[in-house]
This record gives structure tokens, C-alpha cells and sequence, in this order.
């Protein structure tokens, strides 16, 4: 036969305010309203048929009984809450969330920020690698994949991340040889050779007409912003690629240019599967990150 036993939610709200003393506090802890904590405990005083708390003009005490109960029901809360983090931990324990991801996004945007989810879910394994050709879940086994692309992508299901921000950016001192836009022609493009289309593409949409005779070529953002913070020549590379860079002045935008490239990012699953525990909680703190960058 089941024991009869109070609603989790009143202990809850009881080991909240009797710990801060305060059922405004254990109000915003719990992410409810003050009178819903209130509710909760006279529902808990009704059941245990004592008062739980003595209430006095702007201060709140803890009756004897009150006293007796809270180490107990402290205890017993700590002991759901460490079974169920064992129970979770133990689903995710050895298993390998594989992610594939873009190689210039890995180094210069997603390893940084790694730690955190690490933090998060100390017990899930991460395997990541980098790539940047089209994803066939059926050869290669990654749970979550990352790509850019000019349209959404068919044979895998998606979520769209983000479109794609593109600076034109420089050092500081080749910045200083650019008083008009045309002066760019004076120096050397650096092109992103994956995305050859790029350059003319954003020429055309900014209406300038380039003329400029010496390219440098490289395969990657993460080459081309390491190519531009020596001098070597302007780039166009997404924004949040170098939010280091503009930060530290490494970086510099002459020219208040606002360009939306063709290419947007997605984060790619499995076309069949039901997505797993550890990829949605992979894709949520994803999200969490990418929300700052979403017009």
C-alpha cells in the first residue's frame, strides 16, 4: 500500500523558505510568484496540522516543529536529487556524443567555449571532429553535425542557427592607407578559396567595382582572420569569427558596411532517429549560444 504522503511541491516551497528564511527569496529560486509559496506552505501547515513558521512584521521564523522538519525534508530532497543525477549520469556515462563541425568554427569559436558544457555534463563524453564536406549520417555516425550553407539542406533534419554576418575588416594599420571604399583595390583581397564567390558577390551588393590585382588565398576563416591580424591584406569574414579580434583591436572595420552573405548556419541530425538526450542537450546550449547572434 503507498504511504500517504505530503506533494513534493509544498516541500519544496518549505526547504526553500525555511533555508532563506524568506518566501520571496524561495520565490525567485523556484521561479514561481510569492503567493504560490505561501499557498503551497499553509497547504503543508493544513496536512501536518502545525504551523510551520511563526510570521512577524517583515521577519519570518521557523516554529519548533518547523525547526525539527527542515533537516529532514533537507535531507530527503537531497537524496531524490543525488538518485536522479546518478540515474542521468549513468545514461550519459560512457557514451560518445560525435560532433562534426566546421573547421574554421571549431578553433575560433567552439573550443573556447567548450569548458562550459563541459561544466554542465561533466559525465557526457564529447567526441569532436572537424569537416566541412556534406554529411551522410548512414557512412559516418555523428549524432549532431554543423555547416553553412546558401539553402537549407534536404537530406538530414535541421535547425537553422543563423545567417551569416560578413565583415570587411583589416589591421590598423593597413586601415590607414583606405580613405574611400575604392582604396581596397590598393590592397590585397584575401579570399576564402571554398567560397571563391564571395568577393564579387559582396562587391556587387555594396556597389563597388573591384579592380584589385593582388589575392591571397587560403582555405579557412580561422587561416584568413590569422592572415588579416598580420597585415597581409582585407577579408571578409563573419562576425562572430572574430569578436576577439575587434574586441582586442587586432581587428578594424574601416567602413560601416552592413552585408548579409548567402550562407547561413545550420546544426544537422539524423533524417530517421529520434534525437537522443545527449544531442538535445547538445542542441539546447547550442541554441543558448547562438540566440545573441539571431536577428
Amino acid at each position: 500500500m503507498r504511504s500517504d504522503l505530503p506533494p513534493l511541491n509544498s516541500l519544496l516551497a518549505f526547504e526553500s523558505a525555511a533555508r532563506h528564511l524568506s518566501f520571496s527569496k524561495a520565490a525567485n529560486e523556484l521561479f514561481v510568484t510569492h503567493g504560490a509559496i505561501s499557498k503551497q506552505i499553509k497547504g503543508l501547515e493544513e496536512y501536518l496540522s502545525v504551523p510551520l513558521f511563526i510570521r512577524q512584521h517583515k521577519k519570518l521564523l521557523l516554529s519548533d516543529d518547523g525547526e525539527r522538519y527542515l533537516p529532514k525534508i533537507y535531507n530527503a530532497l537531497q537524496a531524490i536529487r543525488q538518485a536522479s543525477d546518478e540515474i542521468k549520469s549513468q545514461n550519459m556515462r560512457d557514451q560518445a556524443l560525435a560532433i562534426n563541425v566546421l573547421p574554421s568554427l571549431t578553433m575560433n569559436w567552439l573550443i573556447p567555449r567548450m569548458g562550459e558544457f563541459r561544466e554542465r555534463y561533466p559525465h557526457l563524453y564529447v567526441d569532436l571532429s572537424i569537416g566541412d564536406f556534406k554529411v551522410d549520417f548512414d557512412k559516418k555516425h555523428y549524432d549532431i553535425a554543423i555547416r553553412s550553407a546558401t539553402s537549407a539542406p534536404t537530406e538530414a533534419n535541421y535547425i537553422k542557427l543563423m545567417d551569416e554576418d560578413l565583415c570587411l575588416v583589416c589591421s590598423p594599420k593597413l586601415s590607414k592607407q583606405l580613405k574611400t571604399i575604392a582604396d581596397i583595390n590598393q590592397l590585397t583581397l584575401l579570399k576564402h578559396t571554398t567560397r571563391p564567390e564571395l568577393w564579387p558577390y559582396w562587391s556587387k551588393k555594396v556597389g563597388v567595382n573591384l579592380t584589385a590585382q593582388n589575392i591571397f588565398g587560403v582555405e579557412h576563416f580561422y587561416m584568413l582572420s590569422q592572415a588579416a591580424v598580420n597585415g597581409m591584406g582585407i577579408a571578409l569574414i563573419p562576425r562572430f569569427f572574430i569578436e576577439d579580434q575587434l574586441a582586442d583591436g587586432s581587428l578594424v572595420i574601416p567602413f560601416n558596411l552592413s552585408f548579409k552573405s548567402p550562407y547561413s548556419y545550420y546544426v544537422l541530425t539524423p533524417k530517421s532517429a529520434n534525437l537522443s538526450l545527449k544531442a538535445q542537450l547538445f542542441i539546447d546550449w547550442l541554441l543558448e549560444l547562438f540566440s545573441s547572434y539571431r536577428n
